[in-house]
């Protein structure tokens, strides 16, 4: 072979492994690995709501808010029409009571009061936009030719968010309120300590003797007075959101790229709470001493909720390391 043959070959040859090798980059793109993405954000629709969770008082006869006075398993009674009553002058040990100043001689006095007004639920204010930021991790697991032959990448991402939320409400009721009060007869009995509770079924076979009252009472009364109810509440919130899940990323020309991401997510509330309520009467105050308050509690509850996130983002490459990027997500944790 003469020397330009030779050197036409190896030239060839060369061209050619080369055309090769580009080839196979262009089928294959290298992957970039691990990237970091920083940035603000703001939180919209965040909402917290104060909500009243004293269960009210039984309405059944008998039933006081400093003690009780029901049928017992001694309780002489008649059924007419399916409803089971007492019969006149019958005793029961179904009883209870809670402080000694009820007791005065051969008289038990139990209180109730009814309608008693109260705020209720209230929905808090100034906390529907929250501001914090969020650091991601994106792993890329694969590289692939998309529109025009430009490289997307697909792979999968963690998150962690931290946002402050905070949440006040404040309101005033009003309305008219039933001091209801029934006072039993002891039947000449020493009654227990105050805080003592009787049983539906009385004493114990082989235990102590248990106690009884009269089923009905002495003498009964009720008034009345206007009550005003007013609820001042805060909340302060600090929530940190864990995300994981897929992430694909499709690039629109060789700076801009969409990207989109979902997945499971998680966030922990640590939440302080504070809040006064007062309750006050006028026209028979005295009356309505025990039902008068003045209370402040401050509270702190930390808590998880599971859920799900799905983000979308547009992001602009200004060198092949840094970029700039805008988005945003939806996630709902039940």
């Amino acid at each position: 072979m003469s020397p330009s043959i030779q050197r036409t070959a190896l030239l060839l040859l060369a061209t050619s492994a080369a055309l090769s090798a580009r080839a196979q980059n262009e089928d294959a793109p290298e992957p970039l690995g691990i990237r970091f993405r920083l940035a603000g954000r703001v939180q919209f629709n965040l909402k917290a709501s104060f909500t009243d969770t004293q269960v009210p008082l039984s309405g059944a006869a008998g039933q006081f808010a400093d003690g009780y006075v029901l049928l017992g398993s001694n309780t002489s009674t008649s059924t007419n029409a399916g409803a089971v009553s007492a019969n006149p002058g019958s005793a029961t040990w179904n009883w209870g009571y809670q402080r000694a100043d009820q007791v005065a001689g051969n008289e038990l006095t139990l209180t109730r009061f009814d309608q008693v007004p109260r705020v209720g639920t209230l929905d808090g204010s100034g906390g529907s936009t929250a501001y914090g930021g969020e650091l991601w991790a994106m792993y890329e697991l694969y590289s692939f030719r998309s529109f025009k032959k430009r490289t997307g990448h697909w792979g999968v991402e963690a998150g962690y968010g931290f946002t402050a939320f905070d949440a006040s409400a404040s309101s005033t009721v009003s309305g008219t309120a039933t001091r209801r009060q029934s006072v039993y007869s002891l039947g000449g009995i020493v009654p227990p300590s105050a805080g003592y509770q009787g049983g539906y079924f009385g004493p114990v076979p082989g235990g102590p003797v248990a106690p009884v009252v009269d089923f009905d009472p002495v003498r009964s009364s009720a008034v009345q007075a206007v009550g005003i109810n007013s609820l001042n509440a805060a909340v302060s919130t600090d929530l940190h959101t864990a995300k994981f899940g897929p992430w694909v990323e499709l690039p629109v020309t060789d700076r801009l790229t969409v990207g989109l991401g979902a997945g499971f997510c998680t966030i922990y509330a640590q939440a302080d709470l504070r809040f006064s309520e007062s309750t006050t009467f006028t026209g028979n105050p005295a009356e309505f001493g025990v039902a008068t308050q003045n209370l402040t509690v401050s509270a702190s509850r930390a808590d998880w909720r599971s859920g799900l996130y799905a983000r979308a983002l547009v992001d602009f490459a200004i060198t092949p390391s840094w970029s700039v990027f805008a988005g945003g997500d939806i996630q709902s944790n039940s």
